[in-house]
């Protein structure tokens, strides 16, 4: 799939995208919107990373001495458009850096999480250690380059 399907496919799936600009970052095999700038001159975007069956959106920050992480969102494909499926916030005196390890290890959680609450809907058991490395896995594959 080359990088103009592959925007084609997440303006019309994601909802959160459309009529968004998007701009693809091969170093650091992301998709980025297009920024604004508040009034204390701070750049906020979003960095959007796809899998098959995901895609994690972090909220990021740039400002005038570092890049700070406001938020992630988590979608699945419902088989039709993305569901949000987790969402965690920082900001105000709980502010964080923006680190990849850092937003990789929430992001891997909140689908341990969210997969927890699936299997106790449904009635059933899977160990945590189970859990933890479907869910790395699975963010892991957000990460690896998707383009052809």
């Amino acid at each position: 799939m080359n990088n103009t399907a592959l925007q084609t496919i997440v303006a019309k799936s994601l909802p959160a995208l459309s009529g968004e600009s998007l701009t693809y970052n091969a170093a650091k095999n992301v998709y980025l919107t297009l920024g604004y700038t508040s009034a204390a001159g701070n750049t906020y975007y979003k960095a959007i990373r796809l899998s098959n069956r995901l895609a994690v959106f972090y909220n990021i920050g740039q400002g005038y001495a570092r890049t700070f992480l406001n938020g992630i969102t988590l979608f699945c494909w419902d088989g039709t458009k993305a569901k949000i499926i987790g969402q965690k916030f920082w900001g105000g005196s709980n502010w964080r850096d923006f680190s990849e390890y850092f937003a990789k290890e929430q992001s891997i959680l909140m689908l341990k999480d969210f997969l927890e609450g699936q299997l106790k809907l449904q009635g059933a058991y899977v160990s945590e250690q189970d859990l933890l490395a479907f869910s790395r896995s699975a963010i892991e594959e957000t990460q690896r380059k998707q383009l052809a």
